[in-house]
Order: C-alpha cells, then structure tokens, then sequence
C-alpha cells in the first residue's frame, strides 16, 4: 500500500486549491477589463482546433522506439484536441488539451484557466514510457516481485518471454496570484510514480533477475516573488518526498532450502527519503546600468527508513545500524553584479559558494577478525569566483575575455587504524582533499558584413590539487596506481568557431566547428585516463528559390576519442602486461528537407536521415618480461567494432479542398541496423545467463524496419 499524503500538507494543498480556484473567496472582485477594440478583436480571438485519424505501424522497431512505446506492428487511433476559449468580458482564457488520446500509453493532457496577468490554474498529465530494446525469455520465478527463485536449469529458450519497460505517469498542478501588479505567489504541486521492470542481476554468477520498480515522488514548491522598479526577489520553498514500495528483493535457487541464511541472496532497493529546502533570490538596480544579484539557498535531504536487513536473523553485523539516520545539508550562496560603467564595456562578476555537508554518522557497518568497514559519509565545499568583461570594438566587433577560478576542500571521514601506523586502512582509492581550476576565456564576434556574422572562441582550464592521500591498501598495490579522473591534474582546451551567412535573401549557410582537447599527465599514477579529445563539425543549408518551394539540407560530424592506460596482475604482486587503449565513438548524420505550397488547397513535403554511430576498441597489449602469459590468453580476442547506421524517410501531404478542415496523409519508414555484441557470445550466438543454473536467454534483432501509415482531418474553430 503506497503511503498517504501528510495531513498538514494536503490540507495546505486544498487551501491553496480553493484560493487559485475561487479567487473571489479571500480578495476582492476585481474590475472586468475595458472592452477590446474592434479592429483588434480578430487577432485576439482564440482558435481551436480537433484531429481525428487512424494509423498502422507495420513491423519491429524496438531500438527506435525506446522513448515513444511504439515498438511493434498495431493499429493506432490517432486523436488529439485543443479546445481554447476566452471570455471577452473579463479576460479569462480556458483551455483543455490532449495528444495521443487515442493510445494506451505516451498521452498528454492539459487543463488551464486564467485571467491575464491576474490569476491562473493549470494541471497537466503526461505519461512517460521506457522499453528496453531487447527481450529475455527466463526460466526465473517471480520475475519482477520481491521474491524471485533461479531455477537449476542449463536448457535455453524454454521459459517466458519478459519484455522489460517501466511507465511513469506524471500529475502537475501550477497556480499563480497577482497583488497589485509586484507581488505574486505561485505553487507548483507534481506527483509522479512509476512502475515496471527493469534489468537487474545477482552477484557473484551472472545470473538474471527483474529489479520491482514501484515507486512515487512528491514535490511541492510554493514561492511569493516580488517585481519592483529597481528590486526584485523571490522567497520560496522547495520539498521532495519520495516513497518506494519495494526496499528488499530476496532471491535463491530453486530447490534450496530457504530456512537456511546461506541460501538467500539479498538485493537492496533505494530507501524512502525526503529533501527540504528554502531560497531567496533577486537583484536590485543601481545606478549607471549596475545590477546587483543575489541568492541563498539551504537544504537538507534526510534517509531514515528503518533497513530491511537489519530485521533478517544472521544477516547484519550483531549491534548494527537499523536505521542509516543519513543526512546530507546544502548551502549556496551567490553575488552578481553586471555593470557598463563605459558605452561599449560590460562588465560581470560573480561570486559562489556552495557546501555539501554530509552529516551520516560513520557508522561500522561490517568487522571481522582484521578489517572493519565504516560508511564513508563526504563533504565538499566548493569557491567560485568569475570576471568577465566585454568591450565593442571599432567594425562592430565585440570581444570577450573572461577567467574563472574555482576552489573545493574535499572532506571524508577517516575510518579506522589498526596496525597503529597513522595510516587509514579502510581507503583502497586515491583521494585529494583540495582541487583547484582556472579557466581563461577569450570570444571574438564580429559582423563581417551585412551578410556575414562570426564568432570564435577558445578556452583554457588548468586543474591541479593536494597530493594525494595513502593508505596500506594504495601503496605498492595496483589500487594506488590509479587516479580517478575527476580529481586528476588535467588541462583543457577548447575552440569553437560560428559562422552565419545568407549571401541573398532566399539562401542561408550555418557552419559551426567544435575541438575539446583533455589532457592527464600524472607519472606517480600510470593507470587510468590519459588524454580526451572531443570534435564537432556541422552544416545547415536552408534555400527558398520560390515563394512555393523550401528546401534545407545539413550534415553532422561528431568523433570522441579516449585514451587510457590499465595493466592486468595475477595477484596483487604479480603484473602480467599493460594496456593502452583508444575508445573511438564516431557519429554522422545527414538530413534532407523539401517544403512545397502547391498552391492554396494543397502543401506537400519530405524528410531524408540518415545516421551512422560507430564504436571502436584499439588495444595495444604489452606483456610482462617476468610473466609467460600471453598478450591474450586462450579463448579471449579483441573487441570488434561496433556499427549502427539508421535511415528514417517521411513524406506527407495536406489538403484543406473537404469541409472546414484539413486531410493530411503522412508515411514514414525507418530502418536500424546494428552489429552490437554486447548481448552475445563471441561466435554471435544469443548471450545467456549462468552454465548449471538460470539459462535466461535475451533475444535482439540485428535489423529492425517499420512503415507507419496514417490519415486525420483536422478541423479548427472559434
């Protein structure tokens, strides 16, 4: 049973709900609006419009249509609404909206109802699918609930089918009062929940199992903001509840006795928690075009649930936590002024601190006769201080130089010394107690021409920190041979050029050019990443020979690029051979666009895309002098590239010639392909779970192709 509402917020909640709804009830009637003039009237007059059609989608398209639930051959009633009406006397709009009405899942729906600049009610409904794009067929019982059994089985492809989706369904309610034209309170009120399965596995064998997703996520955020001549501010409150009906999933064999602890294999799930917070922020005008703005924000999320395993005899460590009594405080503060103290300079500077102060107790959460393990609660505190100024040049040309630098002390508790060598036994990875990053900025744009704008910018970071914290478990061992990435010295660099040009009126070019360049370079750790490079490159091309006729055309380059460095140790002591790699992600696109008004009555168009992703793995192996193994052992090859192209056409035509309305067909056929192993075998067959036991098999399609046919009349009115 999902938990109730809080009383004190429901009860605030209708208030609130009777205030928006029935403004009369706690102010006074306000005065109707002057009337309207005639001759504007025609423009104001609101349209509505109501489509009905039907549609078949014929075939698989599982990759495509991850996001949309449209993933295998159905009829579809194709219905959408817009009703928009207003009531001229007094100003109020009503409206009621729907798409996708005519499914079972993906819709959308709106209701609203305002009164210009006055007050305003809206709630909205959206539903949000996810499928996976392949489906297992599992032996496994009680796929998808709290308790799921394994069978003891090595026979594939002879179980249940599962495809595996969750459905989000999202509830939102705004309103908003206006006081005497500067001050306003607003509420947004959203619920959500989700349901569903997702992959999931169990540890130690690769064996399957279907994580229970139940869950709901409340959030309520009342605001009052003011707007006057030279101050402006916004007091508010931001609360987020969140409620899962499932916390412990517990799975064993089939045929294993279950009165025996051993036999278990508990599976933990995200724990009820809720986050509080209040903020304050606004700006204020000074003189000589100088605005000051300012915010202040503390938080505080808490995770109290009682723990699922602390109930389960054996389980837990004998006195342990029955409740993580986890609570993280936040507190952000910002300065800003923007300034023009000169016709053609600006100036902007801000200033930011922002703490994440965890406060979970350290609690001993596992000990045996020569370890103990604590949880590891982590503090950040992070200073940031920005200056930026802009000045126009002479042939209207602006530039733009910048730096930012930013400062984080890092805190983690320290666990446990039981050798009594001042070192922290608990840390198997690096760690930095300080960062520190600056970034240089510079941007140039400039109209080249009537015809011509140009920008181009580069920027440089440095980030360096505290030499890093050791424990017995890092030196010497190849734990303390890595860095983490996100706390390594690095330095980057980026370029970016944009150009806009429309040599005449009928023809435009967009070029844009992107180059990210990351580099590590840290003797002390030679395992991990070592060098990022990121490129962008695309072209828009729009052309309108005639009044009838659009034509537009673009293309885009995209290639990531990471090199890394690992090695591969039989023990901890004993190395067998390093490994550099090159991970290449390239991506194209290519799309193609026609537009004609064939005349009044008739308009007609076409859409061509096609893209293509690749995924490449380059490994260069160099064994150990000292080991005899080989650069790959017996049974193991490298990784083979990864290939995915798609096209997607669509055509369409409208005819307004039958009734008020407007008939419009629309076909599109899409086609993916892919040579993706990551749910196979090496020699292409199906991948399946375990050797003696589970035997789940997951099932994909190389090549996916659909065709989707439709027809609606629309028909708008007033």
């Amino acid at each position: 049973m999902k938990t109730p509402y809080r009383p004190s917020t429901l009860s605030a909640l209708t208030g609130l709900l009777a205030i928006a709804i029935c403004p009369g009830l706690a102010w006074s009637e306000e005065k109707p609006l002057p009337e309207m003039s005639p001759t504007a009237a025609p423009y104001t007059k609101p349209e509505s419009s109501l489509s009905v059609g039907a549609g078949y989608l014929l075939g698989d398209r599982q990759q495509l249509g991850i996001f949309d639930a449209r993933d295998h051959t159905r009829p579809e009633l194709l219905l959408d609404a817009n009703i928009v009406r207003r009531d001229d006397a007094t100003g109020t709009w009503s409206r009621a909206m729907g798409r996708n009405l005519g499914r079972d899942d993906n819709r959308e729906a709106t209701l609203e109802m305002e009164r210009q600049g006055m007050w305003g009610v809206r709630l909205d409904y959206n539903e949000i699918p996810a499928l996976a794009p392949y489906t297992a067929n599992s032996k496994t019982d009680g796929l998808g609930t709290t308790t799921q059994i394994i069978p003891k089985s090595a026979i594939a492809n002879n179980g249940n089918t599962y495809h595996i989706e969750t459905n989000r369904e999202r509830v939102t309610f705004n309103t908003f009062r206006t006081f005497n034209q500067k001050l306003k309170f607003n509420l947004n009120f959203r619920n959500e929940t989700k349901e569903g399965t997702r992959q999931w596995g169990r540890g130690g064998a690769p064996e399957f199992v279907l994580e229970p997703v139940d869950w709901t996520m409340r959030q309520l955020e009342p605001s009052v903001s003011y707007q006057g001549r030279d101050l402006q501010w916004q007091f508010g409150y931001s609360g987020s509840w969140y409620h899962n009906d499932n916390n412990l999933v517990d799975t064993r064999l089939q045929g294993d006795n279950p009165a025996t602890l051993a036999n278990h294999y508990y599976l933990s799930l995200p724990l009820d928690n809720e986050a509080h917070q209040i903020h304050l922020s606004g700006g204020y005008q000074l003189p000589a075009d100088t605005r000051i703005t300012f915010k202040i924000a503390h938080g505080r999320a808490l995770q109290n649930e009682h723990l699922p395993t602390a109930d389960i005899a054996g389980l837990g460590r004998t006195g342990g936590l029955a409740s993580l009594e986890g609570r993280v405080d936040t507190t952000h503060l910002l300065l800003g002024l923007s300034s023009r103290p000169l016709p053609d300079l600006h100036i902007n500077a801000k200033l930011r601190y922002y703490d994440e102060a965890d406060k979970t107790p350290a609690w001993l959460v596992a000990q045996t006769a020569t370890a103990q393990v604590h949880s590891t609660p982590a503090s950040l505190t992070t200073y940031t201080g920005l200056l930026e100024a802009s000045y126009r040049l002479p042939f209207d040309t602006t530039v733009t130089a910048g730096v930012e630098h930013k400062k984080q002390d890092r805190a983690v508790p320290f666990g446990n010394d039981r050798n009594g060598d001042g070192m922290d036994d608990e840390r198997f990875v690096p760690w930095r107690n300080r960062l520190d990053e600056t970034t240089w900025r510079l941007q140039l744009a400039r109209h080249l021409s009537e015809t011509v704008n140009g920008t181009a910018s580069v920027e440089h970071a440095v980030r360096t920190g505290s030499s890093f914290v050791d424990s017995p478990n890092i030196l010497g061992t190849t734990q303390g041979k890595i860095v983490p990435f996100f706390i390594a010295d690095r330095e980057r660099d980026k370029l970016r050029i944009a150009l806009d040009w429309r040599p005449i009126e009928r023809l435009g070019v967009q070029l844009n050019a992107e180059n990210a360049l990351d580099h590590y370079d840290d003797q002390t750790h030679p395992y991990g990443m070592k060098k990022g490079h990121a490129q962008l490159y695309a072209l828009d091309l729009d052309f309108a020979p005639t009044d009838k006729w659009l034509l537009t055309a673009w293309y885009a380059y995209d290639i990531n690029r990471t090199w890394q460095d690992s090695g591969r140790w039989n023990t901890p002591t004993q190395h067998e051979a390093d490994k550099s790699s090159l991970l290449t992600d390239t991506g194209s696109t290519l799309g193609l666009g026609v537009r004609n008004q064939w005349n009044e009555k008739l308009k007609l168009g076409a859409n061509f895309q096609w893209t293509r992703t690749t995924s490449s793995f380059d490994d260069m192996v160099t064994t150990d002098p000292k080991s005899a193994v080989p650069a790959y052992p017996a049974g193991v090859t490298p990784l083979p590239t990864i290939v995915s192209p798609m096209t997607r056409l669509n055509a369409f035509f409208e005819y307004k010639g039958l009734g008020p309305g407007m008939l419009r067909w629309d076909y599109i056929h899409e086609r993916w392909e892919s040579n993706d192993w990551n749910w196979k075998f090496s020699d292409g067959t199906p991948f399946i779970y375990g050797t003696t036991t589970d035997s789940t098999q997951m099932a994909t399609q190389d090549r996916q192709t659909a065709d989707f046919i439709g027809v609606r009349y629309t028909t708008r009115f007033q």
